[in-house]
């Protein structure tokens, strides 16, 4: 019973309850007495109480006896100021959730997956776009992508030691970002239907630069700025930029705009936004595409890029755990916070070989 009054709050405050909502949602069988009892550990359960929280908090009886803690309590999440407060404390502590799921599973197995670049490690000296292409330039190498367009961003990432995890939440909220210890960092990004895949994209990268590039001689304002422009230049590298528009434009075709953006993964506007930043444009042309961008094509933000963003790398990790019988598949079934009969329906019951 060591953690249990500890993994108790976090699952509650997980799931966005307070102590008298978990007692309504288990019918009063444990009032909020009894519950704040639990959480201060003057108090311990049965195995029918603990049968009762788990169903009502939506994760597996062992999650209450996990070791493997991750404390995000002190960290300081930007962009969450955005959500109601119950909302952020949801989001971090999924999030928590999710890393100490990760962790667990590869200390189980032994991989051990550091970041491929060291926190804030690209120090930004000021805000001119050069500065900026060359911090984009040097990530791109870090994880070998050449010019190339990236088309799965969340298993290049998670390849390269970035966990990164979404959620759903309210569409004000975009993405979130920070980093646990020296060999765990995490991005966090909405992945609320109404967002079009292209913006989340781009949040994912917006957040990379939060945790890649050392910019704490500048206001919050101008980091987010050049946040921005680190994003765009990572999914629409310089050479590309110029190659396909040149040194000046008057004038672009839709057409020729939406074939970058279903090339490269990238949104109109952030392609435009690239363009000036380069001189391509005026400031005086992008107000005015922006202007019709938003009247005439914003609805249609969702099409013209369908691609693939996901990882499977911690479920490649939990199969081979289950292969190799390093872990049962009920603490599979666990660790992938599935019952263990949907964990087998999804990933056992087929024909082996």
């Amino acid at each position: 019973m060591q953690y249990f009054s500890s993994r108790l709050k976090s699952a509650r405050v997980m799931n966005g309850l307070s102590l008298q909502e978990l007692s309504d949602k288990v019918d009063g069988a444990l009032s909020k007495q009894e519950l704040s009892r639990l959480e201060l550990a003057e108090k311990f359960p049965d195995s029918n109480v603990l049968s009762m929280l788990s169903k009502a908090l939506k994760v597996p009886t062992d999650y209450f006896f996990r070791n493997e803690t991750i404390n995000l309590s002190s960290v300081e999440f930007r962009k969450l100021t955005k959500l109601p407060k119950k909302e952020q404390e949801v989001v971090k502590g999924k999030t928590a959730d999710f890393l100490e799921r990760y962790s667990e599973l590869e200390n189980l197995m032994g991989v051990y997956q550091s970041p491929v670049f060291k926190y804030k490690e690209f120090k930004i000296a000021n805000t001119n776009i050069d500065e900026i292409e060359r911090a984009a330039s040097n990530f791109r190498q870090k994880l070998n992508l050449g010019i190339d367009p990236i088309y799965n961003l969340i298993e290049l990432l998670e390849e390269n030691g970035i966990r990164v995890f979404s959620t759903i939440a309210p569409p004000a909220f975009s993405g979130m970002s920070t980093c646990v210890s020296e060999s765990l960092m995490v991005v966090v990004y909405n992945d609320n239907h109404e967002i079009p895949l292209v913006r989340k994209r781009f949040t994912i990268l917006h957040e990379v630069a939060h945790l890649y590039l050392n910019l704490d001689s500048f206001d919050e304002k101008t980091k987010e700025k050049i946040c921005d422009l680190f994003a765009g230049a990572v999914l629409l590298p310089e050479q590309k930029l110029i190659e396909y528009f040149g040194a000046k434009r008057k004038n672009f075709l839709t057409k020729e705009l939406m074939a970058i953006k279903s090339y490269f993964g990238i949104s109109i506007p952030a392609i435009m936004y690239r363009a000036k930043a380069h001189q391509i444009i005026t400031e005086n042309y992008l107000k005015y595409f922006m202007i019709r961008y938003n009247s005439e094509f914003k609805k249609l933000e969702s099409e013209g890029y369908n691609g693939n963003e996901s990882s499977q790398r911690f479920v490649q990790l939990l199969m081979r755990a289950v292969a190799e019988e390093i872990v049962s598949t009920t603490k599979a079934a666990s660790l992938n916070n599935q019952k263990l009969w949907e964990f087998r329906k999804q990933f056992i019951d087929v024909d082996s070989y």
